[in-house]
């Protein structure tokens, strides 16, 4: 059995690195493509070693050109497996490279701090502002619900447009965005597919919105990367 880290091109250099279960890499050439994988007794848990390892082979493999990252755990039966999959996708396959090619993925990540934004959403709500002050003395208990119930409301509004704002700003430097599923106390996960050439003016973009956001959100920033993001 096979593990697959990603397509690439049949001109690429290939990985001199070892993969998951620390089996060396190889590259399986198919008339265009290529694929970069390994063997694999076995089945593919989600150890943290080998899956930092599937992400070691994929950023080798970026530093020498244009990769299609396939998820952790993708196997194929062996090397014909591997070239009937490259032949029967080829022009999918070649569409994806076209589009991605020479582009970088970079993340930004919104993370909240929920005390701060309360205050950010009462004070810039005159009528809430009013209502936290007279209900912040009331002893009834639905009195208290009810005010942390439009407190809430008020945030999640606040925290709407602060996403908004901010996407609007990374996407006027990105080819394409994407977001993700989130948790609290995150807002927002932003992929943005990038030509490198626009990447110092993402930089000063998001240096900007951390200082204009600093008072409630965290930006957190990440790449370059493979466009894990934009590859099905």
């Amino acid at each position: 059995m096979l593990c697959v880290y990603g397509v690439i091109s049949a001109t690429h250099p290939g990985v001199s690195l070892s993969g998951v279960h620390r089996q060396p890499t190889f590259v399986i050439r198919h008339r265009d493509l290529a694929a970069v994988v390994s063997r694999v007794e076995g089945e593919l848990l989600a150890r943290r070693r080998d899956v930092d390892a599937h992400l070691a082979v994929l950023e080798a493999a970026f530093e020498g050109g244009d990769v299609l990252p396939y998820r952790f755990g993708t196997t194929v039966a062996d090397e014909a497996a591997m070239r009937d999959v490259l032949d029967r996708t080829a022009p999918q396959l070649q569409a994806v490279l076209q589009r991605v090619g020479g582009r970088v993925q970079m993340t930004v990540k919104v993370i909240r701090d929920d005390d701060a934004a309360v205050g950010a959403a009462v004070a810039s709500d005159e009528r809430l502002r009013r209502l936290v002050m007279r209900d912040r003395a009331s002893s009834v208990w639905t009195d208290r619900v009810a005010l942390g119930e439009r407190v809430a409301v008020a945030v999640e509004r606040l925290s709407h447009r602060d996403v908004a704002s901010i996407e609007t700003r990374l996407a006027a430097h990105a080819e394409a965005v994407t977001s993700a599923a989130v948790a609290p106390p995150a807002v927002a996960s932003l992929a943005l597919l990038m030509n490198p050439d626009q990447l110092h003016a993402l930089d000063v973009t998001v240096a900007e919105l951390r200082e204009e956001f600093v008072d409630r959100l965290q930006l957190e920033y990440a790449g370059p990367m493979p466009p894990y993001s934009f590859v099905n």
